[in-house]
């Protein structure tokens, strides 16, 4: 670990058959129990991040705050750098 950087361990209770099934799937990928359960949460917690920027863009467009674009003027900002 390098410096500044912070370790953190985490206890899950599962069931036994939510072992089980970890177990498994770790298998499948072909890695440890621990190394396949640290991405399940290093993808959920991005998952949730990414859901977290969806409500905030729909809570904008609610409170008319966003911005709407048509599929045309959407192509011509990306591909003509109009901005």
């Amino acid at each position: 670990m390098s410096k500044g950087e912070i370790e953190m361990s985490i206890t899950v209770d599962l069931s036994p058959a939510d072992i089980e099934f970890v177990q498994a799937q770790a298998a499948a990928e072909n890695v440890s129990v621990e190394e396949f359960s640290r991405e399940a949460i290093m993808k959920a917690a991005r998952n949730a991040s990414y859901l977290a920027k969806i409500d905030r863009a729909f809570q904008q467009m609610h409170d008319g705050t966003g911005t709407v674009l048509t599929d045309k003027e959407l192509k011509a900002l990306v591909y003509e750098n109009n901005i």
